[in-house]
């Protein structure tokens, strides 16, 4: 098993104000978290304010962002050593070879619950305080996190991805899924308890519906599999983003989840 240690440190991007809130943003297959929030920082909002040149981290100064890095690993389907939170058999049927998923999520849910628990110890405890996010298989990652409901999160944020070992979770209720998905990524924390407020995080989930990588069905997946659990899924289709759809369209995506932080950080 994996520790904290052995993953690079995440890429952190300061409050400018007094600290609120922490989003904790997932990079997608090849990318790092720097990558991430240097891709982020070049894309204006044009609709939730009238300032010029404003970005989701000038807009938001009261925001800490924190972005994680996964590990390198050998990628099967790309049969070369990448920056990956779990490895994949295919990007079509992405519920193939489940164990190959489960080696990986068996070593970076540990990291990232410890990520999580940082912020935790900085807001006082407070859940509601952090919003978790990710970008395709970043999402797919982060969503392990949202279902384990270790913590009901004032938030939670998914572009162009999918479901883990969906499989498995297709055929458990709703209420069976934590305690499935930490027997499933041998986590025997006993301390870890699941929330009691199971669906209770809002949800904001996007995708091209010309996503050359990660098919809109499988975002739409998420978004009925969430819905079914009793989550409120805010769920969005765009059309023309950058790098044959796996992208977040801009700037409309981009105006898209500045309204969603701003209801979740403001009321």
């Amino acid at each position: 098993m994996s520790t904290s240690s052995d993953f690079p440190d995440p890429f952190i991007i300061t409050p400018q104000s007094q600290h609120s809130h922490t989003i904790i943003f997932l990079h997608g297959r090849g990318s790092t978290g720097e990558e991430l929030a240097d891709s982020l920082s070049e894309v204006n909002l044009t609709k939730i304010t009238t300032e010029p040149a404003t970005t989701l981290f000038s807009h938001f100064p009261n925001i800490k962002w924190v972005f994680p890095s996964a590990k390198l690993n050998f990628s099967t389907v790309f049969q070369e050593e990448i920056t990956e939170w779990f490895d994949i058999s295919s990007l079509t049927d992405v519920s193939a070879k489940e164990e190959l998923q489960i080696a990986g999520l068996k070593n970076t849910v540990p990291h990232l619950r410890h990520v999580v628990q940082q912020e935790l110890d900085i807001l006082n405890g407070d859940a509601s305080k952090v919003i978790m996010a990710g970008i395709s298989q970043g999402e797919a990652t982060a969503l392990m996190l949202l279902l384990l409901q270790e913590h009901t999160f004032g938030g939670f944020m998914g572009f162009s991805g999918w479901i883990p070992l969906s499989k498995r979770l297709d055929e458990a209720s709703a209420a069976d899924i934590p305690s499935l998905i930490k027997y499933t990524l041998g986590i025997e924390d006993e301390d870890m308890k699941s929330s009691a407020d199971f669906g209770k995080t809002p949800v904001f989930l996007g995708h091209g519906v010309d996503d050359a990588w990660i098919s809109f069905t499988h975002g739409r997946h998420v978004r009925d599999t969430l819905s079914k659990m009793g989550f409120e899924v805010v769920w969005k289709e765009y059309t023309g983003a950058d790098e044959e759809g796996h992208w977040l369209k801009e700037p409309e995506e981009f105006d898209d989840i500045a309204e969603f932080i701003e209801r979740i950080t403001k009321g």
